[in-house]
């Protein structure tokens, strides 16, 4: 008897282990140990060796609801001037940096494995997060963000003008992190918290990807302000190099 309650003790706790993982949650990836599987509607699909998504089982899969924290100037759905499928998700205000080769911080290459996530992109824009949505700290390693796409939409500049090329978009997939410590940009607390800029979250671009470039455009700036929405990698075009 006592031998069938450990044993039905120990199944029980095995099976709340691995619920199932939330519409647009991580469900696989190198280095991740939560669940493999979906809640009902949705289904893992594979991003890339680093990173599997809650996806929409059919095109006629409800989007995930939205979050209802009020401090993150949110909208649903679909991403701002989204004109593909597969971009549900929370929009949040962003402010966009630019790092790596020649720029004023003398940062270098940033296209290289020794990035926190240990593989960058050649071809395909890339881009370090803010530590709040990256997941780890400095010396961690990978973080939960690493290898997820991202939906950036430049706006205004530092000032809140409106930048000449205003609704400009590209999707930057997460190679790298954008540390807390000394770095005012990317020390928001949580995901609702902001930065001096208001934007929960911040993406350091990386020159060498041709990112910073794609985004900002012939706008003349070098910091810019908009919104982000995690979309699926499938409207990512680019390739993993480990």
């Amino acid at each position: 008897m006592l031998v069938n309650t450990l044993l039905a003790t120990v199944a029980a706790f095995g099976s709340s282990a691995y619920a199932a993982q939330a519409a647009y949650a991580q469900c696989g990836g190198q280095g991740f140990t939560g669940g493999t599987t979906c809640v009902s509607g949705y289904t893992c699909v594979v991003s890339n060796a680093y990173y599997s998504q809650c996806l929409p089982a059919s095109n006629s899969a409800a989007p995930v609801a939205s979050s209802k924290t009020s401090v993150a100037p949110v909208s649903t759905s679909k991403a701002a001037g989204s004109g593909s499928g597969g971009s549900s998700g929370t929009t949040y205000k962003a402010s966009f940096t630019q790092y790596g080769s020649g720029d004023s911080f003398g940062s270098g290459n940033c296209n290289t494995d020794t990035t926190a996530c240990g593989f960058y992109t050649s071809p395909g824009y890339s881009a370090a997060l803010s530590q709040n949505a990256f997941g780890v700290g400095p010396g961690a390693g990978a973080g939960p963000a690493c290898g997820t796409c991202w939906k950036l939409t430049a706006q205004t500049d530092s000032s809140g003008n409106k930048l000449s090329n205003a609704g400009n978009s590209i999707v930057v997939q997460i190679t790298n992190l954008c540390p807390a410590s000394g770095n005012p940009l990317c020390s928001q607390n949580g995901l609702t918290g902001t930065n001096q800029y208001g934007a929960n979250l911040n993406f350091d671009l990386c020159l060498n990807s041709g990112a910073n470039t794609a985004l900002f455009g012939n706008s003349g700036v070098g910091l810019a302000v908009g919104t982000a929405v995690q979309v699926s990698c499938s409207q990512w075009s680019g390739t993993v190099v480990h």
